[in-house]
């Protein structure tokens, strides 16, 4: 068994000053037993200083080699099981008022699209209920430029054109909906284009400066004008709604003064129930 100096040091202090305060002198063993515990509780110390060392060197050399945590991984941890929200879709009104002088009423859905792209016309096809059929159209972004177009009485195709957000739709009455508006199927197509849809560039290229809001919803209207927007902006991602709006089941007189029976329920490609 070897000390260090400093073990000897300290053994030899302490048993100078039992002499000098002629206390009884240690026994040569009881020093030889202080020496080893002095000798193990150094040893001990020296251990633990060295674990903690090379604990705090394994983790370090883990974070060289890992690099610093992904996002995505750290992200799905801390989210819930259930945290996974359901897409997002405008929402329309759950009635459409009508007011047709002093008659006043609401229609309800009975038929409803939904659309994830913008910039191309899109078909509803339905079974109408009443001569008193609307259309409302909701968009994910309010500043969307819309043009519904529906046939009216005589063959002409009439609707309205404007921002999504100033509540664009339509209605029929017994004035302005075709012959045989209850006998078949009808359609009414819906173009929905992007808020910043350059509709200056494509139809107010000789008079930009007064291509004012109207000037734009009006030309709109026309059919090259929309086949020209379309093919310069292509499809782009952008939600929206149409929803199809009707009375009660009405019956229309036929010549021979008997009741017309409607078609069966609404009919079209991927149809969205309403409500």
């Amino acid at each position: 068994m070897r000390h260090t100096e400093s073990d000897l040091r300290t053994l030899l202090d302490e048993h100078g000053r039992e002499r000098a305060g002629r206390e009884p002198v240690a026994p040569l063993d009881a020093i030889v037993r202080r020496g080893r515990r002095m000798r193990r509780t150094r040893r001990a110390v020296t251990a633990g200083a060295a674990v903690t060392f090379a604990v705090a060197a394994v983790a370090l050399g883990n974070g060289l080699l890992t690099g610093p945590p992904r996002a995505d991984r750290t992200t799905v941890a801390a989210q819930p099981t259930d945290s996974a929200q359901p897409a997002h879709w405008p929402k329309l009104p759950d009635s459409l008022p009508v007011v047709l002088g002093a008659e006043k009423f609401d229609l309800r859905p009975i038929y409803a699209g939904r659309f994830e792209k913008v910039g191309a016309g899109q078909t509803l096809t339905f079974t109408p209920t009443s001569y008193s059929t609307g259309v409302k159209v909701a968009c994910a972004d309010p500043r969307a430029w819309v043009v519904v177009e529906m046939p009216l009485k005589g063959g002409e195709t009439g609707g309205t054109t404007g921002r999504c957000g100033d509540a664009v739709g339509g209605h029929h009455d017994r004035k302005s909906a075709p012959s045989g508006w209850l006998k078949r199927p009808q359609s009414i197509r819906i173009w929905v284009f992007p808020g910043d849809a350059p509709i200056r560039q494509v139809a107010c290229r000789e008079t930009p400066d007064t291509c004012d809001e109207s000037a734009q919803g009006r030309a709109l209207r026309r059919p090259e004008v929309r086949d020209r927007l379309s093919a310069m902006i292509g499809e782009r991602p952008g939600r929206w709604v149409a929803g199809i709006y009707d009375r009660a089941a009405e019956a229309s007189p036929a010549p021979e003064g008997e009741p017309l029976t409607d078609a069966d329920g609404p009919s079209g490609s991927a149809p969205t129930p309403a409500g």
